[in-house]
């Protein structure tokens, strides 16, 4: 894999987190009436860019952000008629809201465009064999990949399943397994090994797999299922970091760099699920009620509505501006520890 491509791979997975994300707030900006100064693609200095009636459109030369700048945010813009401050709260909510929605809009989208093209799964209806592991008590038996095991012990099996409760429960040194190869049936004996790292007894073989497609329909309803899934998953993994259940890991923008290259080289369905997981991640975090984040600025107007009238704006920007502070000298200390593991693994 060339260096270019990552490079493209790289660009077109960041565009499709931080686009969606951008147009999310502006279109709702612009849809709730708000002056929009700026739509910028894109962090740093201007490349192109070009002026619509008020606002400024433009690409700039770091492709790893983007923002949009609505009238009225900043000290000294609250009275601006149709600023940020100036509309409905429940307006204002929306707007801050849409980029993180626009995310999980992505994510849904990316994983049903994954299950209409087909995924790969474990055929388990049958005892079937699909991979022998090299020097594995099956291969010493001189199991194959297609062989069906009809009975063990004397015992019927019907599936996959049954026939990993029946070599997990068994006392003896070996299985008594009755195989079924093209037309012909044949006994062998088998002895398991126990797996520490599955913790139970296995004899070293893996079911075989089908390809799934689904209707658009049924994608769109498994794209949903597995978007809230993993956002599930994800906060089960926060749990249990915050109270030392599973260890701290977080991954900074070379991390990301490096997940993306390797995606890319396992195919395209690996690549989008990829840009679909980030999409969930990015939307979420840009929800937690952190100062300079969506979120936190969600907080400021949660606690607005709840007591009636708005924060000092100018000490609400100081909040942020601190938050925005921390928050970006955690991102420099993640990615010197992503170089740092990077280095160590030899590039």
């Amino acid at each position: 894999m060339t260096i270019i491509f990552v490079i493209a791979a790289v660009i077109a997975v960041f565009s499709l987190l931080i686009i969606p994300h951008e147009l999310g707030h502006f279109w709702t900006a612009k849809r709730s009436g708000m002056q929009v100064d700026k739509f910028s693609l894109g962090l740093g200095p201007k490349l192109v860019g070009f002026k619509k009636g008020e606002t400024e459109y433009s690409i700039s030369l770091f492709p790893f952000g983007g923002f949009v700048k609505i009238r009225g945010m900043e000290p000294g813009e609250r009275d601006t008629p149709r600023g940020f401050y100036k509309q409905p709260l429940k307006n204002r909510i929306l707007v801050l809201s849409a980029g993180s929605i626009a995310n999980y809009l992505v994510a849904i989208l990316l994983f049903s465009i994954i299950f209409m093209v087909g995924i790969h799964t474990y055929e388990l209806t049958e005892a079937v064999i699909g991979e022998v592991e090299k020097d594995s008590p099956a291969e010493l038996a001189s199991l194959l990949p297609g062989d069906k095991i009809s009975r063990i012990n004397g015992e019927k099996i019907e599936g996959w399943e049954e026939m990993a409760l029946a070599i997990k429960g068994n006392k003896e040194e070996f299985l008594n397994l009755e195989v079924q190869r093209e037309e012909r049936t044949f006994a062998l004996q088998v002895k398991p090994v126990f797996d520490t790292q599955l913790g139970k007894k296995v004899i070293g073989i893996t079911p075989p797999t089908i390809l799934i497609r689904y209707n658009p329909i049924t994608a769109l309803f498994e794209g949903g299922k597995t978007t809230f899934f993993l956002t599930g998953a994800i906060f089960s993994a926060l749990g249990g970091m915050i109270v030392g259940n599973v260890p701290a890991q977080f991954t900074g923008p070379v991390g990301v760099t490096q997940f993306i290259a390797e995606s890319a080289r396992m195919g395209l369905t690996s690549l989008l699920s990829l840009v679909a997981f980030l999409s969930i991640n990015l939307g979420l975090f840009n929800l937690f009620p952190i100062p300079a984040l969506d979120g936190g600025r969600l907080l400021f107007l949660l606690i607005e509505g709840i007591r009636g009238k708005a924060f000092d704006l100018k000490k609400e920007e100081l909040v942020h501006y601190i938050g925005f502070i921390i928050l970006i000298s955690l991102i420099l200390l993640i990615t010197y520890q992503d170089v740092l593991r990077w280095v160590g693994s030899g590039g």
